[in-house]
């Protein structure tokens, strides 16, 4: 797949359900992804403190699970360390 995500990229997402695990997120290419309630935050978030569905959000793709849905982290952490990636020579 062309637009797939590669690890590490900066998209914005769409919360499309709230699951007992995590949120489902859209992203540009249409795909939605697993944004386990871990990687909402760098601290605990409580289920009734996640973004509503329709909320527009920054998540970070964090490659695929062993079952090939797209992972993804909201954490400041992992964003902050994706632009510090966007901004060194390969």
């Amino acid at each position: 797949m062309s637009d797939e995500l590669k690890r590490w990229t900066i998209v914005p997402g769409e919360v499309v359900a709230h699951m007992p695990y995590g949120l489902r997120v859209r992203v540009p290419s249409g795909e939605i992804g697993v944004l386990d309630s871990a990687y909402l935050d760098d601290v605990p978030v409580a289920p009734s403190d996640w973004p509503d569905v329709g909320s527009r959000i920054t998540v970070v793709s964090g490659g695929r699970t062993s079952g090939g849905q797209l992972r993804l982290s909201a954490r400041p952490s992992h964003l902050a360390h994706a632009r510090e990636l966007a901004r060194t020579p390969h």
